[in-house]
Order: structure tokens, then sequence, then C-alpha cells
């Protein structure tokens, strides 16, 4: 890739639950997803200033140095997160339409590439690699999944998530640590996008029957501090509704 780095390794501890231990109740209860009507929107979080506050406590803006963030308390409607989900998506999505959409075109100009390959399948992990593509897949639907080439990169990472109607989960996991919660991070980042946006992405996440607190946020072309940034989004959502804090993303420049 040209510009774009990607370090994504902690993305699975979002998808993947850790190792039980003698402590783990008391981290479990820890951890735990709030239900809450209103936000809780501090003057500052890390570079993050905020700029508005609804009166209805249900958003709020802040901005940084080329920076916007908007945080949000969204219903569930009919219980899909993917519903409340998509449209936000879609909205991203048309401020970097450069970035690649779905595996299927990472990995198409992969094979039309030429040069050195690496083809991994191991169970519930896919990981295919060229000189200047990257398609890594953890956990399928529930799990992290990263797009990348030369024209920028898509992450998505979620679990408990309802797709196409179904929720997506794994029995094993759920039963060993009954996790209930519902999260998903989808950050699109590109320095060939044609808009005044580089990188893009949202935090969601809450409990099973809602609401979510989204963060939803925006980079501008030659920001330095991306993944700043989306470690100050994630602390807005988690002051907010709770959780664990999102490890292993990192975005910038070459």
């Amino acid at each position: 890739m040209n510009r774009i780095a990607l370090l994504a390794a902690g993305c699975a501890a979002l998808a993947l639950a850790a190792c039980d231990h003698p402590d783990a109740a008391r981290q479990r209860a820890a951890r735990a997803l709030k239900v809450i009507s209103k936000l809780d929107c501090p003057e500052t979080q890390g570079t993050l200033k905020r700029v508005s506050a609804a009166a209805d406590g249900l958003s709020c803006d802040y901005r940084a140095d080329g920076v916007e963030v908007t945080l949000k308390l969204i219903k569930l409607e009919g219980g899909s997160a993917a519903r409340v989900l998509a449209p936000i998506e879609t909205d991203l999505r048309a401020l970097v339409p450069k970035a690649p959409s779905d595996a299927a075109s990472a990995t198409a100009k992969a094979e039309s590439g030429g040069g050195d390959e690496v083809d991994i399948r191991l169970p519930g992990v896919t990981i295919r690699a060229g000189d200047s593509t990257a398609n890594i897949d953890v956990g399928g639907e529930d799990g992290a999944r990263i797009n990348a080439n030369d024209d920028g990169a898509e992450i998505r990472v979620q679990r408990n998530v309802e797709v196409d109607g179904k929720t997506v989960e794994s029995e094993t996991r759920r039963s060993r640590h009954r996790d209930d919660g519902i999260y998903s991070r989808f950050i699109l980042a590109s320095d060939k996008a044609t808009g005044d946006w580089s990188v893009v992405g949202y935090e969601a996440r809450g409990p099973r029957g809602g609401p979510l607190v989204v963060a939803t946020l925006k980079a501008r072309r030659g920001h330095d501090s991306d993944d700043d940034s989306f470690s100050d989004a994630d602390a807005l959502v988690r002051h907010n509704v709770g959780g664990r804090k999102t490890r292993g993303i990192v975005i910038g420049a070459d």
C-alpha cells in the first residue's frame, strides 16, 4: 500500500473473548453494558472538545484539529443493530468513495496484480495478501474483517450484530462468557478519495436490547492522529455505556 498503514491485531479482541480465569465473573460484571436514556457528554475527551449538545440528551458534537465526532443515542428498530447502522455506513461510504467496499474487490485485485502472495486458511481465520492488497477475516460475520489495497482500507469488527435479520453469534463463546453486548466498529481509510475526508468510521456498542451509543468520526486529509481520535471516540462511547476498551487500531500515513 502507498500511504495508509494499518495495525489491526487487537481488533479481534473485540470479537473474540478473552480466556476465563478465577476473577472472570467480577470482570464480566465490570464490563457489563448499561441501558441509558440520555447521553453524558463531557466537555473534553482527549483531544476532542464538545461544541454542541442537544437538549434532549440524544446527541452531541465534538471537534479537534481536522476531526469531527458526533455522539448519538439510537434506539434499536425491531431489535436489529444492522438496520440502524446501515444508513450510517451508507453516509460514511459516500465521503470516501474510493475505499474498497467488500472482500471481493480486494481479492480480485490481488489475483490480477501478480507478485508474491500469501494465502493462509485456518479454522476461523483467512489471510490473503499480495504486493498491494490484504484481505483478513477472523471469525466470519461475528468477528473482524480487514480489506485493503492501494486505494485504501476497510475495517469491520462486530459481535452480536444481526445479519439479514438473524443474530450471528458463537454459542460456545457466549455460554462461557455470557456477553450479550452489541459491538460494532467500521472504518474506511483512503488517501485517494476525492472528497475532503481521508478517514471515516463509527464505534457503536450497547446492550442486546439497545439503545446503542454510536460515535461517528470524520478526519480530514492530512490529519496525522486518526488512531488517537478513534481512541477518544471509543472512550466517549465507553463513558456512556461501559464495556471494555477497544485496542489495536492504528491508522496513519507512511
